[in-house]
């Protein structure tokens, strides 16, 4: 049956191949478009300039369409697994950043700035007198391993957390290492983040050592739990799978939203907790009710200055550069990035970091 179904699937595929082909025919005859092309001689097809031109007009010619663009897309990755580009897909129903997975060029050489950026952040801190609890999270390409099935991956990217440790070791960074015990699968399946297991698993083991730190929270949170519904992840967004997953799949995760909530003592003004934990992370730590098993496993409030596709350093370097008042009252700051971020390019920001003379 599935055999009957993946060529009913490639058939659609095909029919949409033939289809855009044919539509784009009028306009790769059409006079404004043959003069786009260079000139056809030996030299331009053995150079690829005549093929690239072409490539580029027949281009423009195919009516662009979203639901003609999903339908492709789906029907590509239940005819053959393939998810695009930018994603790439493992078990049935699994999707895994391509990201994760590629070798980046010089990647070992930004690693290395990276553990130099991470001791003089370290350092900065220390000089506030603030302390600074540091999670690297590990790609789900890694700790999800077995959902994988045996999607191949770089050397680089599967050396990426080991190499980390061995640079960082010595350096001084108090680091939670969430590989042991990581509770499987722990991540969603068409998206790039941790699921609520997940996210409450990192929870509980950065709070055991900020507990060591600041002592025990005495802020009892609640959590909740509300209704379950559908959640497309961000993997399905970037393989153009949403609108087809009905059909073609995966179908989205199901998932339920985390709220905490707590009773304070006092009066009106004690109804801005005054930020004794910031939490500077990437989109993990606004994902899946992070911030909100923190506080529950902390016994404490915890201020978000989280940024969304912060990367290694982007809310670190926010926090210590356009909101380091803050720091004045606070007393330790969780500092969460995505192991993938350390191997790609450097940003303008953590270079001119690196090249400051720290105060």
């Amino acid at each position: 049956m599935r055999a009957k179904l993946h060529l009913v699937y490639a058939a659609a595929f095909l029919l949409v191949c033939f289809a855009g082909m044919a539509a784009s025919l009028p306009h790769l005859w059409s006079e404004q478009a043959r003069a786009a092309y260079a000139p056809l001689s030996a030299s331009t097809l053995l150079n690829g300039t005549f093929t690239a031109t072409f490539d580029r007009t027949f281009a423009a010619g195919v009516p662009h369409s979203e639901a003609l663009d999903g339908a492709a897309a789906g029907a590509l990755y239940a005819a053959i697994g393939d998810a695009g580009p930018q994603v790439r897909a493992g078990c049935p129903g699994w999707l895994f950043l391509a990201e994760e997975i590629l070798e980046v060029r010089n990647g070992d050489t930004f690693l290395a700035a990276r553990v130099r950026l991470a001791r003089k952040i370290a350092a900065d801190f220390a000089k506030r007198g603030v302390a600074l609890v540091v999670l690297p999270v590990p790609d789900k390409v890694d700790l999800a391993r077995r959902e994988t099935c045996g999607l191949p991956v770089a050397e680089q990217a599967r050396n990426r957390r080991a190499a980390w440790r061995g640079y960082s070791n010595g350096s001084g960074l108090r680091q939670v290492n969430l590989a042991p015990d990581w509770p499987q699968p722990g991540f969603l399946r068409t998206d790039t983040h941790w699921n609520t297991m997940g996210a409450g698993f990192a929870a509980e083991q950065v709070a055991m050592m900020v507990n060591v730190i600041l002592g025990a929270g005495t802020t009892p949170v609640t959590l909740a739990e509300g209704p379950l519904h559908p959640r497309p992840g961000d993997l399905m967004r970037l393989a153009n799978l949403v609108r087809t997953a009905d059909i073609f799949g995966p179908a989205p995760d199901q998932t339920r939203d985390i709220s905490a909530s707590w009773k304070r003592a006092g009066g009106l003004l004690d109804d801005t907790p005054v930020p004794a934990i910031i939490l500077a992370g990437s989109s993990y730590s606004l994902n899946s009710g992070f911030l909100e098993s923190l506080q529950a496993a902390l016994a404490r409030e915890v201020v978000q200055r989280s940024l969304a596709g912060g990367g290694f350093s982007g809310a670190i370097l926010d926090l210590l550069d356009a909101h380091a008042d803050l720091l004045q009252r606070t007393k330790l700051v969780v500092w969460e990035w995505p192991v993938r971020a350390l191997t790609q390019p450097l940003t303008d920001a953590e270079r001119r970091y690196l090249e400051r003379d720290l105060p």
